[in-house]
């Protein structure tokens, strides 16, 4: 290894990743202002706790979504930094950025996937990450305040898109919907079109489907209450009637404990995963060495058991996004709090566990492009429901593997991997559409072709409209009277390689496929249909078409070995076959078996 690259060979764990960025040798990059020593060594016991150091990322990649609109004081607080500043309309925004409208103000944000979020004034929105679940979608948090969705429909191969709180999680397949985090942590669902599934945090395994018209309630404990009837868009009048009930100190207090109890469950979480990538690191070995080996039988019995682990990989992403972005919710709720009461909000019991908050975002960062990104090349190449959506996001299955069908992941094996009670994301209604699915990083340039589109409101008032009368004034009726104070010493932005270098991997990256067919995924998506049999979860595709490729060549790296895996392939570049599939899964045919010999192989980039 090269002194001057910034490659770290840690040997370190998932968990407990002391190394940190920066500090490989030949890197003489320093912080531009130094911390008093006490600030230094709080930093320094944060820095080996969490994994990451604070600081900016440089992103070379495209942005998970764009500021669209922006009207008042609008500011953005970037991924690893601790302060917001000033942000312009179409700048971009990327996953752990944070957008917030001051009083008076508001924003439109733009995500890849065409959805909008508007955010209402005093809130504060976070950008969620698209590689941290299986099938990809664009994700949010409403850290603070409230913000209206509006869902672009669910093309073939994507997933639900997913709303984070401090309370729970929101799972939409494609719909308009509110949601509020009022100051002492307790949310609001409402929903004006479509459904959503609400999941509160005491209780993820039993969410609570909400129709149309209707709106829930969830408690800052994370408890779901019964579904009502939600005739107007009310929230202003909600938010004032939740402040009116807030004791400011003790709610602060509240924040600080919440905050601690989550960091805990992060660290356990986090050992979690450990376990499962040294699993999925040991089956992606085992399956480059039979493919080099040709043994059908022996890949298809470690299929039930891979399945399995990618599965629970990825309920675990889920629930590490959910406890970070709830970590952060309780950390910008008790700034808040402090900066309109700060006579009342005592800021040097805060100040740790706020430290912390800019960290836990950037180490889930880090673990979603060092481990998540690759393992949805696994799901797309072992797992059942990976396979089957390959086609639409232009993955062509390897000869070898595309032989063996992935047997169906049982959810009683699956739930028995994991040590808590995980968030099943609901099926998705699929919609035909050509719009790209990005199944890694954007493009940099998709927003200049995307129209920004957001439901008409249901009321002659905008929806966050705070009541002519207040009631309380711990957020509406307060004014901003001390700033937030800063607490890291400023970093040097660094490059979001290094950060994914971070951490040693056991599942590789370094898997080379034949270039994407994104033209035909595009029709394919465009063309699906489905025929329901009712409103619920199966949907039967009696005319999917589909393309196959059975020209392939890989090398595949686990644990640092390389495996060279050579696919018996014809002459010419590409081989099709148009196929058709019935049943309540896709499932392409065995291809056949070809003896000309590719030698030339593509490296397969991520991305449309």
């Amino acid at each position: 290894m090269k002194t001057g690259d910034c490659q770290l060979h840690v040997a370190a764990t998932l968990l407990m990743a002391s190394t940190v960025l920066g500090a490989c040798a030949g890197d003489n990059a320093k912080p531009a202002f130094a911390e008093a020593p006490a600030a230094a060594a709080r930093t320094a016991e944060l820095v080996e706790q969490i994994g990451v150091e604070p600081g900016p990322v440089q992103h070379t990649e495209g942005p998970a979504a764009v500021l669209a609109e922006a009207a008042g004081q609008v500011e953005v607080r970037r991924l690893g930094e601790d302060s917001f500043g000033p942000i312009k309309k179409d700048a971009p925004l990327y996953q752990g950025d944070q957008v917030r409208a001051g009083d008076n103000a508001h924003a439109t944000v733009l995500f890849s996937d065409e959805s909008t979020a508007e955010v209402a004034e005093i809130s504060t929105l976070g950008i969620g990450s698209r590689v941290a679940t299986a099938d990809p979608a664009s994700s949010a948090a409403v850290l603070s305040g409230i913000a209206r969705f509006s869902v672009s429909p669910r093309a073939p191969g994507e997933g639900p898109f997913l709303v984070f709180t401090s309370a729970g999680i929101v799972a939409t397949k494609g719909t308009v919907f509110g949601v509020g985090v009022a100051a002492n942590g307790n949310a609001r669902v409402g929903v004006e079109s479509g459904a959503v599934d609400v999941a509160g945090g005491a209780a993820f395994d039993t969410p609570v489907p909400l129709d149309a018209s209707q709106t829930v309630d969830l408690t800052a404990a994370g408890i779901v209450a019964p579904p009502a009837p939600w005739a107007t868009d009310d929230w202003g009048v909600w938010r004032d009637r939740a402040d009116a009930d807030i004791q400011v100190a003790d709610t602060a207090a509240f924040h600080a404990d919440a905050m601690a109890s989550l960091a805990s469950e992060l660290k356990n979480t986090y050992g979690t995963l450990e376990s499962l990538d040294a699993q999925v690191a040991d089956f992606e070995s085992e399956a480059a060495a039979n493919a080099d080996a040709n043994l059908s039988a022996s890949y298809e019995a470690s299929l039930p058991a891979a399945s399995i682990a990618i599965d629970a990989s990825f309920l675990t992403a889920l629930r590490l996004e959910y406890l970070t972005q709830a970590y952060l919710s309780h950390a910008v709720l008790a700034g808040d709090l402090y900066v309109r009461h700060p006579d009342v909000v005592e800021w040097k019991p805060l100040e740790p566990q706020v430290q912390a908050a800019v960290l836990w975002p950037k180490r889930f960062d880090a673990t979603a492009v060092a481990y998540f990104e690759p393992l949805r090349v696994q799901y797309y190449l072992h797992h059942p429901r990976g396979r089957a959506h390959a086609q639409w996001v232009g993955v062509s299955v390897p000869t070898f593997y595309a032989s063996v069908t992935p047997p169906e992941v049982p959810a009683v094996e699956l739930k028995s991997k994991l040590r808590f009670r995980p968030f099943m994301p609901p099926t998705v209604r699929f919609t035909a559409s050509a719009r790209p699915i990005w199944i890694a990083e954007p493009d940099t340039g998709w927003h200049a072709k995307v129209k920004l589109r957001t439901a008409p409101p249901r009321g002659a008032v905008v929806f966050w409209a705070r009541p002519p009368k207040l009631h309380g004034h711990v957020m509406l009726g307060a004014t901003v009277r001390h700033d937030l104070p800063v607490l890291f010493a400023v970093h040097p932005p660094a490059a979001r390689g290094r950060l994914k270098a971070h951490y040693k991997m056991g599942v590789s990256h370094k898997i080379k496929l034949s270039p994407p067919d994104w033209r035909g995924a595009a029709q394919s998506r465009a063309n699906w249909k489905a025929d329901w049999d009712s409103p619920g979860i199966k949907a039967r595709a009696p005319k999917a078409h589909g393309r196959v490729d059975a020209a392939f060549g890989a090398k595949l790296d686990a644990h640092g070995k390389p495996h060279a895996v050579r696919i018996q392939a014809p002459p010419a570049p590409r081989f099709s076959a148009t196929f058709k599939v019935k049943g309540p899964a896709f499932k392409p045919p065995k291809p056949p078996k070809l003896k000309a010999e590719a030698k030339a192989s593509v490296s397969f980039k991520h991305g449309h």
